[in-house]
């Protein structure tokens, strides 16, 4: 069963992503972050080490909140409408990025 908090973390990143506030993928977000646009990167508790070690560097150097997520890759892909699985998301709105934040304090 899912926490309060659980269901607020995903009702948020559906917002976000509606609002256009979200980019998916590795690759994707590396570049926003060197573009200096990533207020917040989650990371699915099952992308590889390397994925989540080229994520922790790149979200270190560009001073960067990265946040590991209890959600898989397909449940992420299906909860943001996208037919393949994201290792990861970025967030490029502040209030978006502090109130899924908040989200994941409370679980």
């Amino acid at each position: 069963m899912q926490t309060d908090g659980e269901v607020r973390l995903r009702g948020m990143l559906g917002f976000a992503m509606r609002a256009g506030k979200v980019t998916l993928g590795t690759e994707n977000v590396c570049k926003l972050l060197a573009g200096r646009k990533a207020v917040l990167v989650v990371c699915c508790r099952d992308a590889s080490e390397g994925t989540k070690k080229k994520l922790r560097t790149k979200c270190e150097f560009y001073n960067v909140e990265l946040r590991e997520i209890e959600i898989d890759t397909g449940e992420l892909g299906s909860l943001l409408g996208k037919t393949y699985g994201p290792a990861a998301a970025a967030i490029t709105d502040d209030r978006f990025a502090k109130e899924i934040v908040r989200c994941l304090a409370t679980n």
